[in-house]
């Protein structure tokens, strides 16, 4: 999940003084300190070793754009499968073909027929699916909240039994237009922190007064609250495609009462990120910097797993017949 601070660092030599060699060696030192002091997993590398593998390959490079392939050693060394890296023309995100395994073929018709939010009565069950909210500014942020917010309203009105929240979509984006527009399922509280390598703490999350806060300040603005529904009973959807803030939304729901979750494994990337900018805007890192922790500041797992496993595949066109729709129905109508 992306943190909405951005690191920019805009320059910390000066060409002038410098050779060409001198700037590119500079270059390379900059970006080593950059990813061994910022990276979540920066303690697991062996930096001396890196450092010079980096030195060697980069042994010809005449100018910083030719160092792309000598760096990515180090940005490989930290295995961070939420990372992305983009130097000049060239562009690397880390492979990951475990998760890939797991996407099936009805995950990938449903990312293909677009992302939306879909509101619906399943019997006297609502459904909602929450998507990717790739948004950043504040009026996108509270636009999309909003929408989630009317969604939710729309199918309070017909006095469900229950919800199903679906995640199962939901590949990231910005969470607080997520919890933002689903602040009406929660009591007031801390739900979840940020703590770094270092163990540092940041970013205190919860509710109050109906709306997602971070470090007490509101992060999206709801036009038209309704009362809170925060003792309902919710049934969350997560697997492969839940991934990032997505998976950052199932933590948030698995430190509420009267919530169970159902599917299989997250995607394994909940955390959260930052975006490194240097070089002038020419060069980028995209780093896990912070694991996710409850309200009493214990760190949780990256892949959020389910309370119930229902590993049939997802059948999105049909949700009433859907494997891990009908276990949770199940659960909302009888309680088992």
């Amino acid at each position: 999940m992306h943190k909405l601070r951005i690191l920019f660092i805009l320059s910390l030599f000066s060409i002038n003084g410098f050779s060409q060699a001198d700037t590119v060696r500079h270059y390379i030192d900059t970006t080593l300190i950059l990813l061994k002091n910022n990276s979540l997993y920066s303690k697991k590398v062996d930096w001396k070793l890196v450092s010079q593998q980096v030195r060697d390959k980069s042994k010809t490079a005449r100018t910083k754009a030719e160092t792309f392939e000598a760096l990515k050693i180090a940005f490989d060394a930290l295995n961070d499968k939420h990372a992305a890296y983009y130097q000049y023309d060239d562009q690397y995100k880390p492979e990951n073909p475990q998760l890939n395994a797991r996407i099936t073929d009805s995950l990938k018709a449903a990312w293909k027929r677009g992302l939306k939010i879909e509101n619906k009565m399943i019997g006297n069950i609502a459904y909602i699916s929450i998507p990717t909210m790739g948004v950043g500014k504040q009026a996108d942020i509270d636009r999309y909240a909003n929408w989630i917010y009317d969604a939710v309203n729309q199918l309070n009105d017909k006095q469900p039994k229950g919800w199903v929240v679906d995640l199962r979509m939901n590949g990231g984006g910005n969470i607080r237009p997520m919890l933002g527009g689903l602040a009406m399922f929660f009591n007031d509280g801390i739900y979840t922190y940020y703590i770094d390598k270092d163990g540092i703490t940041s970013d205190e999350a919860g509710f109050q007064n109906g709306d997602f806060v971070i470090d007490g300040k509101i992060q999206a603005t709801i036009t038209s609250k309704i009362k809170a529904i925060d003792n309902a009973k919710v049934a969350i959807l997560i697997g492969p495609g839940t991934a990032s803030s997505g998976e950052g939304v199932a933590v948030v729901f698995n430190q509420r009462e009267n919530s169970k979750s159902f599917g299989t494994d997250s995607a394994g990337l909940a955390n959260a990120t930052n975006g490194f900018v240097f070089n002038y805007n020419l060069s980028y890192f995209l780093l896990s910097v912070a694991k996710i922790a409850n309200k009493n500041k214990a760190v949780l797992p990256e892949i959020v797993k389910p309370d119930i496993y229902v590993t049939e595949n997802e059948s999105f066109a049909d949700l009433p017949n859907d494997p891990a729709v009908k276990e949770a129905l199940k659960w909302l109508q009888t309680g088992k």
